[in-house]
């Protein structure tokens, strides 16, 4: 090779064919694009499908080995909300009502909530159902004591505030602002607010557990419906009769007879 040729190798403008291939090197670089964006949906595919296969095939067969339904976490998982505000509003009781009944009252209600709160978490727990923040918040609150007052900002202690989902009238759960409408009470105007929330928080509760009672497929879970639903109803009636003792409203609602 002279040196004239080798100058001329040199200098020569790039080819614009693919290596070992016929075509332009553009072609070459966007048919190799196309092979690795293929190869991405592949694998973005492959996830949805088994996402899918989970969600349609291995939960439910999970569920149906271990006995239960959507029915039974839909309800273990709502309850546990539900009775976490129930000890939230309990807990708004001491350093706001001067009344000894409403504060005992108050006690029982927010005691027998958490132990509700407890028993729907072991149930979730058993069966590596996720158990809502609401309800280890509330058992956090709940533990550290429903007889004397907590320090808070004045609003109210917090127990519950991821368990939203069911807010605003279903079920009877109550919106921040209503809570905090009532935790802005002293003396008796609060204790009529604080006793008629509960009222309507308790008949709320109940349609969940009858639900479950008449649609459940765990016997533990319909047992836990059966005994929160028999516990509202007797609750209710000593939460309505003390409302009208402190001149609250009187309630027609008969659906806990």
């Amino acid at each position: 090779m002279t040196p004239q040729e080798s100058t001329a190798e040199e200098t020569a403008p790039p080819s614009d064919r693919a290596p070992g291939d016929g075509r332009p090197a553009s072609a070459y670089n966007l048919g190799r694009r196309l092979r690795v964006m293929g190869a991405v949906l592949a694998g973005g595919l492959a996830v949805v499908l088994a996402l899918l296969l989970w969600l349609g095939v291995l939960v439910p067969a999970k569920q149906e080995a271990a006995g239960y339904s959507d029915a039974d976490s839909s309800y273990a998982t709502l309850s546990v909300e539900h009775n976490a505000q129930a000890v939230q509003l309990a807990a708004l009781a001491p350093g706001r009502s001067d009344d000894d009944e409403v504060l005992e009252l108050a006690v029982e209600v927010g005691e027998s909530s958490a132990a509700r709160v407890r028993e729907l978490a072991d149930w979730l727990d058993a069966r590596d159902i996720p158990v809502p923040a609401a309800g280890k918040e509330a058992l956090a609150l709940a533990d550290a004591g429903l007889t004397t007052e907590l320090p808070d900002d004045g609003s109210g202690p917090r127990a519950g505030s991821t368990a939203h989902s069911h807010e605003g009238g279903n079920h009877g759960m109550l919106t921040a602002e209503q809570i905090n409408g009532i935790a802005s009470l002293k003396s008796t105007d609060f204790d009529i607010a604080l006793l008629a929330a509960l009222v309507e928080h308790h008949y709320g509760g109940l349609q969940p557990a009858d639900e479950e009672i008449e649609g459940g497929t765990d016997p533990e879970a319909v047992a836990l419906a059966q005994a929160e639903a028999d516990a509202i109803r007797v609750e209710v009636e000593d939460v309505r009769d003390l409302l009208a003792s402190v001149g609250g409203p009187g309630s027609t609602n008969d659906e806990t007879r």
